[in-house]
């Protein structure tokens, strides 16, 4: 699994991860026991993916396009266990659920679909999937990257295909806060669909569920029902966010 992992060390893989659902999307993972990946083109932030999508140019001049860009798949986490700007973007409903996992459990079932390749020494490997932390940098750094022929060719050719999904691990220093840990999925050419899935046990991966602290009690009441009528048997709770203590101050006699 070391050979799969982006930025990221071994000695981080038990490292809370964290993402915000709506409900409605949380209610079909537990209904299908999967969890969706789409493709990056697909992501708010127009930027992302852009050194597969830039055109390249050979060293006799012709220009170029990467064909297999459109093979990839990913999700974001992060971890950052809670913030206000997180419910507000991720919640806009304020209808929203936080998971909470660690970066191994989520990545196993990922790694396992990518195929029981095994090495002469027995270690498992893919060329399929990747998890890793996203490095933040600013437009001119990353832009400044795809002038770096050796980088880009060492990335872009690499046949253990790391190469390739590092590519979709750069971001811009603006989305710096989200602390960003990614899974990507290469297809290998199976890519009619935008979204590609794979199979978890929600029990088994989410150690924990929190609901937006803007909800009002009755819907959270609700909803945390139907989660345990699913079958959910980890720890259900409401942030605690927004809710305001009663605080005391002492003075001097003057």
């Amino acid at each position: 699994m070391k050979d799969n992992l982006v930025f990221l060390t071994e000695s981080e893989l038990d490292r809370p991860l964290y993402r915000i659902f709506s409900f409605q999307r949380l209610e079909e993972i537990f209904q299908e026991n999967k969890l969706t990946l789409v493709k990056p083109r697909l992501w708010e932030d127009p930027f992302e993916n852009f050194i597969l999508n830039s055109i390249g140019y050979l060293p006799d001049g012709r220009e170029f396009q990467i064909g297999f860009r459109d093979n990839f798949y990913g999700q974001c986490w992060s971890l950052t266990k809670e913030s206000d700007a997180m419910w507000r973007i991720y919640s806009p409903k304020k209808n929203g659920v936080k998971v909470k996992t660690t970066i191994r459990k989520l990545f196993t079932p990922l790694f396992q679909a990518g195929g029981k390749h095994t090495k002469n020494n027995g270690i498992m490997y893919n060329l399929s999937s990747f998890v890793g932390k996203v490095k933040y940098a600013n437009t001119k750094t990353l832009t400044t990257m795809l002038k770096d022929e050796k980088r880009m060719s060492d990335r872009i050719f690499d046949q253990s295909g790391w190469g390739q999904a590092s590519t979709f691990f750069f971001k811009r220093v603006a989305f710096q806060h989200e602390k960003e840990v990614r899974l990507i999925y290469n297809s290998q050419h199976d890519n009619q669909f935008d979204t590609f899935k794979f199979e978890i046990v929600p029990n088994d991966i989410f150690d924990e569920i929190v609901f937006d602290p803007r909800m009002n009690l009755s819907d959270y009441q609700e909803m945390r029902s139907k989660l345990l009528s699913w079958g959910y048997q980890n720890k259900i709770i409401q942030s605690g966010l927004y809710k305001i203590k009663t605080f005391t101050i002492s003075l001097r006699s003057l």
